[in-house]
């Protein structure tokens, strides 16, 4: 059974903070929730979804000119709009409580609490459930267990590796790599050295790219030290809003759009599925490029009326809430739906969205929020 997702983002605290003027220096005051971003949230959610709903069954079959198809294929991007929005958001939390006491245990507190059950939920019904169901063997531990310790894109990117599992959780390792070493360095360094600790992962990640790609012939859709440059994009807008310097970059951030938009859409629709070498070391820093001049214009004008009502209306909203169990459920509701009867195109995509909001609200109401409650305890 197939049930290949990409991420959607389970990060949905907004702590932003004040900067003194000249040093960088952040207090730990919080500022007012950014509803624009919630709503970020929730179309990347969709983008991935209709991704991978179109992924495995095709625009020809809804009777869609298969040329669209690579317009759709677009929504893979989503993931990387994920990561970008993480490491914004994270970055955000820890520059803005790294002088309260508590510092690491409340982050990797709150974290666990927001992570760790719903995925490791999924893998016993993944890993157990699912094969009672099917009448299918188990898989043994020896192929299961890099899920386990969130090693899975390592058997993903070095193929003589054997294992088995859900696919989608691929994204969810970057996260937990990148989050193991990022926390100590945003206590340890200033927020202005942060910012350039930001452009040197990524410079980082696009050089050992280029090592895998044209050195080692290895594929870097996976690995961590592949894709960090997404979510160190994110820790640059934070770390430019947090000092007080993004407002002085907005000018940049409309002309990254202006010059790097087109071509980006061009080269998707012309490119997509090329596999040439160039594309595949420079592709996700110029996505993530344009995701971080996105992001950065929606919190500069967080205030004004249309990102209001573009973003910040109760649909996207409520989308961005429920987005984690978007992310792990998606894939097995769409494959449910076409296990439980066959329908036709229109009716079954509208059962495979319907059963993975219904999913997803539910785990949200009655599993996940009884962890979240327990963040109190996680708190200065």
């Amino acid at each position: 059974m197939n049930l290949d997702s990409s991420i959607v983002n389970p990060h949905a605290t907004n702590i932003a903070s004040e900067t003194t003027a000249a040093g960088g220096k952040v207090s730990a005051q919080k500022l007012s929730h950014l509803l624009a971003l919630d709503g970020v949230r929730g179309v990347a959610a969709l983008m991935v979804m209709i991704f991978h709903y179109w992924q495995g069954k095709g625009l020809d079959r809804l009777g869609i000119p298969a040329g669209i198809s690579k317009v759709a294929v677009f929504g893979q991007t989503g993931v990387d709009l994920f990561f970008v929005l993480s490491g914004f958001l994270i970055t955000r939390i820890l520059i803005s409580s790294r002088e309260q006491p508590g510092y690491f245990r409340n982050f990797y507190g709150r974290r666990v609490l927001r992570i760790l059950p719903l995925y490791y939920l999924f893998l016993v019904i993944y890993f157990f459930v699912l094969p009672v169901i099917e009448n299918s063997p188990v898989e043994p531990f020896g192929k299961t267990w890099w899920y386990w310790f969130y090693l899975q894109n390592f058997p993903d990117t070095f193929t003589h590796l054997s294992a088995a599992g859900p696919l989608h959780y691929w994204s969810l390792a970057v996260e937990e790599h990148f989050y193991m070493f990022w926390p100590l360095l945003v206590y340890l360094a200033p927020v202005r050295a942060l910012t350039w600790w930001s452009v040197a992962v990524i410079g980082l990640t696009i050089a050992v790219r280029a090592l895998f790609v044209f050195g080692l012939s290895i594929g870097v859709f996976y690995f961590t030290l592949c894709r960090m440059d997404a979510l160190a994009f994110g820790a640059l807008l934070a770390c430019l809003e947090t000092s007080g310097r993004l407002q002085s970059c907005r000018k940049i951030t409309v002309f990254i759009l202006a010059v790097l938009l087109p071509p980006l859409i061009f080269a998707w629709t012309r490119l997509t599925g090329s596999g040439a070498d160039f594309l595949q070391v420079i592709k996700f820093s110029f996505i993530g490029l344009v995701y971080f001049a996105i992001l950065g214009l929606v919190v500069l004008y967080k205030d004004s009326i249309w990102i209001g009502s573009l973003l910040g209306n109760r649909f996207l909203r409520w989308v961005g809430k429920i987005s984690y169990g978007l992310y792990v459920y998606h894939g097995l509701c769409y494959y449910l739906v076409d296990k439980a009867a066959f329908l036709a195109p229109a009716l079954n995509l509208l059962f495979s969205f319907a059963l993975a909001f219904l999913v997803s609200y539910l785990s949200f109401r009655f599993f996940e929020m009884p962890f979240l409650r327990l963040k109190r305890f996680f708190q200065d």
